[in-house]
């Protein structure tokens, strides 16, 4: 079952649910205050892979966790 993240409008927290996929975007309520004012996030993944080498290389979702390419300064890409 994949795992979602959500965010409450009222309270500002993020949280995350293992969810099927068709049950996604069905209503959820915050586990902090309750509210059903909760949105699902935009997740980006990432993956190990692996050479013909053997070696292993980090496959990342498109840039960094804000969602840029780093543009956020919260770290560097080297």
């Amino acid at each position: 079952m994949p795992l979602y993240e959500y965010h409450c409008e009222s309270c500002e927290h993020d949280f995350e649910k293992r969810r099927a996929i068709q049950e996604a975007d069905a209503p959820l309520q915050c586990p902090t205050c309750e509210s059903k004012e909760v949105t699902r996030k935009l997740s980006l993944f990432f993956a190990l892979t692996k050479s013909d080498a053997g070696t292993q290389s980090l496959s990342d979702g498109g840039g960094c966790g804000c969602g840029g390419a780093c543009a956020c300064g919260s770290h560097s890409m080297n």
